[in-house]
């Protein structure tokens, strides 16, 4: 299995002839997805060939500005049924792709949602949220919006826990998804991976929070993070089949139209 990286930072700046784009830490090659997203979708055919990609289940996909122009047609061909897109970070940063990317995949057919990349270290939680909801992050039950997501995990160039103790973390998270569930109804998916958040958060999760764990194996993770025994979506692979990230979701059809459209909806491993 290899090693899990630092994910869904923010592109690097771009060009000065390239107005509107914000600036942030680099994460991954341009190569990954974007005008080159055909080199993906090439490489498909072989990546549904693996242990993972074979699993039954619903497969889906996370995109931020590092994917640029998507052509979302060609993923629905592909499988994709879901997508969250990336809309901002910390408590400025908003993706200049993200209202093509959003309405793109919904025009081709899969059902989305925004996600948001957590800066415990830039602003407060409640902050965040109101920032997030304000750009794309909200929720409702018309059965093609996905609950907000966000994602914890390391920042290039910052402590891994950002300054905070384990408790200080805890407190962040759950101001966070308190405050997400105050204002649309129910609590946000929380992405992760077993070692950030062993390390960092530790043996704590928050009551009734959806699991997005990103874990790239070729079977399916079977040691989780926190007090969660079982996880709602499961990201697989970072190069393919889909642009961006590829995920499973992890249950039943009706499942995951209940986790799409159910305002009273239980997460099924916390």
């Amino acid at each position: 299995m290899r090693p899990y990286r630092a994910r869904h930072l923010a592109p690097p700046p771009a060009p000065e002839s390239t107005p509107g784009t914000a600036s942030g830490a680099s994460r991954r090659s341009v190569l990954r997805g974007g005008v080159l997203g055909a080199a993906a979708l090439s490489t498909g055919a072989a990546a549904l060939a693996t242990p993972a990609a074979n699993a039954a289940g619903l497969y889906g996909q996370d995109v931020s500005g590092w994917q640029g122009e998507i052509d979302w047609s060609a993923q629905a061909e592909l499988g994709s049924r879901f997508a969250y897109v990336k809309a901002t970070e910390g408590r400025s940063y908003r993706s200049p792709a993200f209202n093509h990317q959003y309405s793109g995949a919904g025009g081709a057919g899969l059902v989305r949602g925004g996600y948001h990349f957590a800066r415990p270290d830039s602003g407060g939680p409640e902050e965040q949220v109101d920032f997030f909801l304000n750009n794309g992050g909200g929720w409702s039950d018309d059965g093609i919006t996905l609950p907000g997501m966000v994602d914890f995990e390391a920042y290039s160039g910052l402590p891994r826990d950002y300054g905070l103790s384990q408790q200080e973390m805890r407190n962040w998270i759950m101001a966070f998804s308190t405050r997400y569930r105050d204002s649309v109804g129910r609590r946000p998916v929380l992405y992760t991976n077993l070692h950030w958040w062993n390390d960092v958060v530790g043996d704590w999760t928050p009551v009734n929070s959806p699991l997005f764990l990103a874990s790239y194996s070729s079977s399916a993770p079977t040691t989780l993070p926190g007090r969660w025994w079982a996880y709602e979506m499961w990201q697989y692979s970072d190069s393919g089949p889909f642009a961006g990230d590829s995920n499973l979701w992890h249950g039943s059809e009706s499942q995951f139209e209940s986790f799409v459209s159910d305002g009273d909806y239980h997460a099924i491993g916390i």
